[in-house]
């Protein structure tokens, strides 16, 4: 890992570059095993907002509003079928014929009829489409049905905050298959597409949400650019910019890759085995970045956990700059903290800093948010900046055509412009709010008011608005981002047109304002 002083980027080089600063986004799937270790994800549940309640997957008795109700959904199966439970919860009653899951802190209910047996109790925590019980018979009043089968109700919480009776709503278009991702039970994964304006910023945005302060991601950061300029199929003493693939470098003794890996085969050979000989994976800066997180944990094939304690030690960019290059890249003469190569190492880490700094993810936290919170840069960078386009995912944004189904996964009909999807997929992205119900209004709406993340305004006046606040208001949401081409909003319509500048509406008399308590100040343009 020797150091190579690179003039590969330069302050007014670094601000031409630099964008509207998003954050970070990872992708559900995971880097795959590395040695002895396994990769981190986060654990989200992708699709319908719930899982089907039986094996059959259609409804042989729908919602009626009307003069005969039927407050549910029948399934015709046959006595001694599995019932599952549709979503994560708690049993909060086996009373009867029932069997009654809370979920989202009691504003969400489920509700299950008719059994042959049960196999849970009141307290027991149930996960989805984990078995609950054997379906029964029984009779309902017309239009439900009689004989054998399962009934099956969605109950959400009514009144101001969340706070009264349980109403029933129709769950027709909430069920769908179960397409969850398990975790793997080791925290928050670092794999993923990156966001950024070049791959320095790319890098520092990596570090920064993943449990890094900004001033060790700067230090990290500052000595990549000396060892490769942050090129992950660049070889040692090769000229910025020359790629050398991961088959042609692996027998050289020369560093090779973003951190210069010496020699290279020592970083290429556990990769090409992890990945099946995805050459292509093991060249791209995503995986190379979660190589060396590991790494610094003290995990994989190349553990080098010392060099990442030293690092997470250090308070200041300088002192960050110096234990990377002295505990992990060790170029030579890194012994000598004296020697003039640090000083070069801490002027560009800080530089990194002074660039990036303002806009990224706060570290220590180590959460599963990918981002730094900022729910209007996110909105605006997925939405269209003006109106007028189409309803499915090929009018979409190509940034949010390869960030819905990564945050949210919702599928279905015309999934590319429901509003309750794009808002969530904001929240989730940004990392304001990893917990936001994938889909559906009549479960967004109880969580905004119920789950003590937020503060809801029922009487708002337009004039009152914050960029960031969540619009929401019977069967649809939409985000107010302040000033956007003329425009101030951003939203989907379910069968209109996927997200894009909007101007408010309703506000105060269709629409409450649910606001994020504590949210980062949106970065200005």
């Amino acid at each position: 890992m020797e150091g190579k002083a690179l003039p590969a980027l330069s302050a007014a080089g670094l601000i031409l570059v630099l964008p509207l600063l998003i954050v970070l986004a990872m992708l559900l799937t995971s880097m795959g095993s590395i040695g002895q270790a396994s990769a981190c994800t986060p654990s989200q549940t992708a699709g319908k907002a719930f899982g089907w309640p039986t094996e059959k997957q259609e409804a042989s008795q729908g919602w009626d509003d009307g003069e005969n109700k039927h407050t549910g959904l029948d399934f015709d199966v046959p006595k001694g079928s599995k019932v599952m439970a549709a979503e994560d919860g708690t049993v909060v009653s086996v009373e009867g014929d029932w069997i009654k899951i809370k979920h989202q802190d009691d504003a969400v209910q489920t509700w299950y009829q008719f059994f042959e047996s049960k196999s849970v109790r009141v307290g027991d925590e149930v996960t989805r489409g984990q078995e609950i019980g054997k379906s029964g018979e029984g009779d309902e009043d017309e239009p439900g049905e009689s004989g054998e089968h399962l009934h099956f109700e969605l109950r959400i919480r009514g009144g101001e905050n969340g706070g009264g009776e349980l109403v029933p709503r129709d769950p027709t278009n909430e069920l769908g298959a179960d397409s969850a991702e398990s975790s793997s039970g080791c925290g928050c994964g670092t794999g993923g597409p990156l966001v950024g304006g070049n791959n320095q910023e790319k890098a520092f945005n990596f570090f920064a949400s993943n449990g890094y302060s900004k001033e060790q991601a700067a230090g990290i950061v500052g000595n990549m650019i000396h060892e490769s300029g942050v090129e992950p199929a660049r070889l040692q003493s090769t000229p910025p910019g020359q790629i050398t693939h991961a088959s042609a470098a692996r027998g050289s003794s020369l560093g090779w890759g973003i951190v210069q890996w010496t020699p290279a085969g020592k970083m290429i050979n556990p990769s090409m085995e992890a990945t099946g000989n995805d050459e292509a994976k093991v060249e791209s800066l995503e995986w190379q970045l979660e190589f060396l997180a590991k790494q610094l944990l003290g995990e994989g094939p190349l553990p080098e956990g010392p060099a990442g304690d030293k690092l997470r030690a250090a308070g200041g960019v300088d002192e960050a700059a110096v234990a990377f290059g002295r505990y992990f890249e060790r170029f030579a003469g890194s012994q000598d903290v004296n020697n003039p190569e640090y000083a070069e190492r801490k002027a560009t880490a800080r530089e990194v800093f002074a660039t990036f700094g303002d806009g990224a993810a706060a570290g220590g936290g180590g959460g599963c948010g990918a981002g730094n919170g900022d729910i209007v840069a996110t909105a605006k960078m997925l939405a269209w900046d003006t109106p007028g386009h189409g309803k499915y995912k090929s009018d979409a944004k190509p940034e949010y055509q390869e960030a819905m189904p990564k945050w949210n996964g919702s599928t279905g009909t015309d999934e590319f412009s429901d509003c309750g999807v794009f808002v969530a997929t904001v929240m989730r992205m940004s990392g304001a709010d990893p917990d936001y119900p994938v889909r559906g209004t009549m479960i967004q709406e109880p969580y905004l008011r119920s789950s003590g993340k937020y503060d809801v305004f029922d009487n708002i006046t337009e004039d009152e608005l914050q960029p960031g606040d969540i619009l929401i208001g019977p069967g649809h949401t939409y985000l107010y981002v302040g000033e956007f081409n003329g425009y101030n909003s951003a939203s989907a319509s379910l069968h209109g047109h996927v997200p894009e500048a909007t101007n408010t509406y309703g506000i105060g008399t269709i629409f409450a304002a649910a606001r994020l308590k504590n949210a980062p100040a949106p970065q200005s343009d």
